[in-house]
């Protein structure tokens, strides 16, 4: 008996068991285009400290800024995420697998959409994907973006609504008249949440000190929570698998190892789980030479908590200390709709104190169609942050020449170049025929007619013991007009005020917090006992390119080699394991599911 009669006798049984339909294909099958998207938020952890949480002499006021962002009453203990599922006609029909999934550095849910698209498809709708969005998310002011978008997505778009939401973020300066019209509009106003009229609400960090309370041992429970919805929709016979991109995979494996009872007894993390998925990211480390003292920790949360000056920072004020991470994310949602609706025409964000005497206008040229600023910012062969890089395409329709000055910088990237006929640098996606590679351009390009090129090859694979190194022809695979939608939706791409005091307290300890004793702060212990399936995705072209970038993580748990699995998606950089339009990494990760469930359907009979 082949598997796929395996698997459907075992689905037969399991319906008949338990009473559940499972999901089936459509007629005409299932594609991408069926699956549905839905942003979702739902009570989370009851976090005693955090505005909303009812608890006299414990929770802490809500600030004036937050309050004309959620109202006068905000209750922040939510847990959000982005669903991706298959309507079904059955409403009985229940997916098998439900995927819950944690972003990475500085990321929200959006980045996850094509992957999530291609495995609820793939299994006819009998898995789901479940894409964490953090706390912080629900912070963020998005009456600008949500003006402007209606504005645009009217039949006859009104550019006059996107202006306006320009100047509700970048009010006008003396250099940069947005709408053209000769004069220094003042900001846009727009109704807030305490009835008044006012322009972008920015949190300072005062605004937040509640966020010193948001560290792993409560952004673990609020995930739990998600852990337990999808244990009762997939029942005791389907599988809740857990993981994380980048980042996200210390978090995935931080829960894994996680002890949810604080006292005597054990609650493990991976108890709750039937396997992890790392996503080019290699899992959590074993934390700072020099572990803080209990003392010295409950000192920092204090300190984080009670302090009136915005230089003790809760959430990252800053993209490696260079862009304002709030700015950058309220700018990449507004060029993320110039691009979908005005693709091809010179991009207004150029017009904004985001790209006037900033370095990004540094870097690039001041003529760029809409598209093309994002598709600098994220393409691996222009982007000098390559945590946050795809293989999106290419801008060479203009001099490009070789920029390896930036300190993010890892490999060769290509700085665009002025045009001389003054018309906006264009885009080329990932599946256009002439992107240029190397032969026959020079990798290596410089000023005065050079293009560089898109796809060059950076060498053998390493052997699986060898130091992790890029390797491999690299592939252009991710459609950047997908990721333009991204970035202005729902659980974008930009985390505008992501939590980084106690959170790095936290990862001081690493895999084991034994060491602070006192378990109800933090209960990193179950690492060593981890023994659920782990498979590893990378990009020889990312940041977890071979088989060294696990091996460390994969030797500390107790999964044994055989349920340890590492496939490397050749060409792909770090966000294209989530953002690959026909991703390479899907018949692996297909397998890896059905051989899960097919062992979990045996196990139970």
């Amino acid at each position: 008996m082949n598997a796929r009669i395996l698997l459907s006798a075992l689905a037969a049984v399991a319906v008949a068991a338990t009473g559940v339909t499972i999901a089936s294909c459509p007629p005409g099958g299932v594609t991408e285009a069926m699956v549905q998207r839905a942003y979702l938020s739902v009570p989370g952890y009851a976090e005693p400290h955090t505005p909303g949480s009812g608890v006299v002499g414990t929770e802490m006021a809500p600030a004036t800024r937050v309050q004309q962002i959620l109202g006068p009453t905000p209750t922040l203990n939510r847990v959000s995420y982005a669903r991706f599922w298959l309507p079904k006609p059955d409403p009985n029909a229940k997916p098998r697998t439900i995927f819950v999934l944690v972003p990475g550095f500085i990321s929200g849910a959006g980045p996850f959409g094509p992957l999530a698209r291609q495995l609820v498809a793939q299994f006819n709708g009998n898995v789901e994907v479940w894409v964490i969005d953090r706390r912080p998310n629900q912070l963020e002011d998005r009456r600008g973006l949500e003006h402007a978008k209606a504005a645009l997505q009217q039949p006859t778009p009104d550019v006059n609504g996107f202006y306006e939401g320009l100047q509700f973020y970048f009010p006008e300066t003396l250099s940069t008249d947005i709408d053209q019209d000769g004069a220094i509009d003042p900001p846009y106003l727009l109704p807030d949440a305490l009835g008044g009229m006012s322009s972008w609400v920015k949190l300072r960090q005062n605004d937040a000190r509640f966020m010193a309370y948001w560290g792993v041992d409560t952004y673990v429970r609020d995930w739990k929570i998600l852990v337990e919805a999808a244990r009762a929709v997939v029942g005791p016979q389907g599988l809740v698998l857990f993981g994380g991109h980048s980042m996200g995979t210390t978090w995935a494996s931080v829960f894994a190892a996680y002890d949810f009872d604080p006292g005597p007894g054990v609650d493990a993390g991976y108890s709750h789980i039937d396997g992890i998925l790392l996503l080019e990211g290699g899992g959590v480390g074993a934390g700072s030479a020099t572990k803080p003292t209990l003392a010295e920790y409950q000192a920092t949360v204090n300190n984080l908590a009670t302090a009136t000056v915005n230089t003790v920072q809760v959430f990252l004020p800053s993209f490696f200390g260079v862009l304002d991470l709030a700015t950058l994310g309220a700018g990449a949602g507004m060029a993320g709709l110039d691009g979908v609706y005005r693709a091809g025409q010179p991009s207004l964000l150029q017009r904004t104190t985001l790209y006037v005497g900033s370095l990004i206008g540094l870097i690039y040229p001041p003529l760029l169609a809409s598209e093309t600023l994002i598709g600098l910012f994220l393409d691996e062969d222009h982007s000098p942050a390559a945590a946050l890089a795809g293989s999106f395409g290419m801008s060479d329709d203009g001099d490009n020449q070789d920029f390896t000055s930036a300190p993010l910088v890892t490999t060769p990237i290509y700085q665009p170049l002025d045009r001389a006929d003054e018309l906006p640098r264009q885009w080329k996606n990932f599946d256009d025929p002439t992107l240029p590679t190397c032969p026959p351009n020079d990798p290596v390009a410089v000023a005065g007619g050079s293009r560089g090129c898109a796809i060059r090859n950076n060498g053998p694979r390493p052997a699986p013991t060898d130091p992790a190194r890029q390797w491999g022809e690299e592939r252009e695979v991710s459609d950047l007009y997908e990721m333009l939608a991204v970035q202005y939706e729902r659980g974008d791409f930009i985390e505008q005020y992501f939590a980084s005091g106690r959170p790095n307290l936290d990862f001081q300890f690493g895999r084991d917090s034994s060491s602070l004793g006192d378990e109800s702060l933090l209960a990193i212990t179950q690492n060593a006992n981890v023994n659920v399936p782990v498979l590893c995705l990378g990009g020889s072209n990312g940041l977890a390119p071979s088989e060294k970038s696990y091996a460390t993580y994969l030797g500390s748990i107790a999964t044994p080699a055989s349920d340890q699995e590492i496939f490397i998606s050749e060409g792909y950089a770090h966000l294209d394991v989530l953002t690959a339009k026909r991703n390479a990494a899907l018949p692996t990760l297909t397998s890896w599911v059905n051989r899960l469930l097919q062992r979990k359907l045996l196990a139970g009979f």
